[in-house]
């Protein structure tokens, strides 16, 4: 499936509340009878547009929020439950009372909001109150491919007059990704059960007359295992074998005109330890370059600074190579805000991913005495592998098999 080409929300409110009155006369199908709210010196009641519906029985009422998406700092602008909750309140003044209120924005989505509208929609209704909706742009972007009327106009007396546009996916051209990084789970396991007999084969029976001390031979077997163990680990030690989330981005402009002395800033949101930049490692790597860069007082953001600040129409880079270490005890979501800051022009966006740990599983045994005594705890750490560290060209070499670790 081609992912859609984005829409963007509209630089000033009065075109955004233009849109939603446009929009929701389609949904409601109410286009001819769809209004603004005056404003007085009383204020709207928590209603920039309003409408009859259910042939003119009821009135439903839109609250337009359009607001940049990303605050002076670069982190991503949010709509706050606070500031849901005052137009709530104030809509509860408009006359004749509403049916239903839809708080429009054109800020990306936001669980948590998302979860307090639907709680206190349901207390509304059970009072015989107005049902709420929020509508964040992901929905307006949506229900625009629906009415090719609105979708249309909109393109043609808004996003239009933008010759210029930046589009960022994942180097596979996709704005999902999902990794399967690969931890060790021990499971020290503390059990009165006894262990089962030693039986011996057959043919060790002409032994047991006293030829052979079977406690000493095996014995001398554990005592040579170790030992191969021993000279095993000398050769090839253990090594962490770490499990950052490696990605690429690809950038296109997909505008009509050039986009000249640019950056695309990165900012991460989600539960992870660490996000980075590939850097230069080793002796041999002393022409490494990468195009992304750290912020030296920032964990969670990177940015993207080219080489050459000239990205022509049609064309596209790639971006260096970005790093997310991740929490080894617990699935994870991720998001990528990037915010494209050019010469005369700005473009944003969301990338999604998903992080689903997998866990080679080691059981220790231990016997003890009573059952009193039994219990079970768990450990998750770094997968330690035999192999050994090139510090001439900074890698890791590892000497067994990465099939050797099975993981589910």
């Amino acid at each position: 499936m081609i992912a859609p080409t984005n829409i963007h929300p509209p630089k000033n409110w009065q075109d955004f509340e233009t849109l939603c009155l446009k929009l929701w006369g389609e949904i409601w199908q109410i286009p001819h009878d769809i209004e603004f709210n005056s404003d007085n010196a009383q204020g709207q009641h928590g209603v920039d547009i309003y409408g009859p519906t259910d042939g003119g029985k009821c009135y439903k009422g839109i609250q337009c929020k359009n607001k940049k998406l990303n605050l002076i700092n670069g982190l991503p602008n949010r709509i706050s439950i606070s500031d849901v909750q005052a137009e709530i309140d104030k809509a509860r003044d408009f006359k004749p009372a509403l049916k239903k209120l839809v708080i429009a924005t054109s800020l990306p989505k936001d669980q948590k909001v998302e979860e307090y509208v639907r709680i206190k929609s349901a207390e509304y209704a059970q009072q015989n109150l107005f049902t709420i909706q929020i509508c964040f742009w992901e929905f307006i972007e949506r229900k625009l491919t629906e009415f090719p009327k609105v979708h249309d106009w909109y393109l043609k007396n808004e996003d239009f007059q933008r010759p210029a546009s930046m589009d960022v996916n994942f180097s596979s051209g996709e704005r999902t990704k999902h990794f399967y990084p690969k931890f060790q789970k021990t499971i020290e396991r503390f059990t009165a059960e006894k262990p089962p007999a030693v039986k011996l084969p057959n043919t060790t029976g002409r032994f047991l007359n006293g030829a052979i001390d079977i406690d000493r031979l095996m014995e001398n077997m554990k005592l040579k295992e170790t030992e191969n163990k021993r000279n095993m680990q000398a050769l090839f030690p253990r090594i962490e074998w770490h499990q950052h989330c490696w990605l690429k981005l690809l950038i296109k402009n997909t505008g009509q005109r050039v986009i000249e002395d640019f950056k695309i800033k990165l900012v991460f949101e989600g539960d992870f330890l660490e996000v980075g930049a590939e850097s230069r490692n080793g002796v041999f790597n002393q022409h490494f370059r990468n195009n992304v860069k750290e912020y030296s007082n920032s964990s969670n953001s990177l940015y993207i600074q080219p080489s050459h600040g000239i990205l022509v129409q049609g064309d596209s880079f790639f971006s260096g190579s970005i790093y997310i270490q991740p929490l080894m005890d617990h699935p994870t979501e991720i998001k990528i805000y990037w915010h494209l800051l050019a010469r005369d022009f700005e473009d944003t966006g969301v990338l999604d991913i998903r992080i689903d740990p997998k866990y080679h599983i080691i059981v220790n045994n231990h016997y003890v005495s009573s059952i009193e005594e039994e219990k079970e705890s768990t450990n998750i750490s770094l997968i330690q592998r035999l192999g050994s560290f090139d510090y001439l060209r900074g890698t890791t070499n590892f000497s067994d098999k990465e099939s050797d670790y099975m993981c589910e």
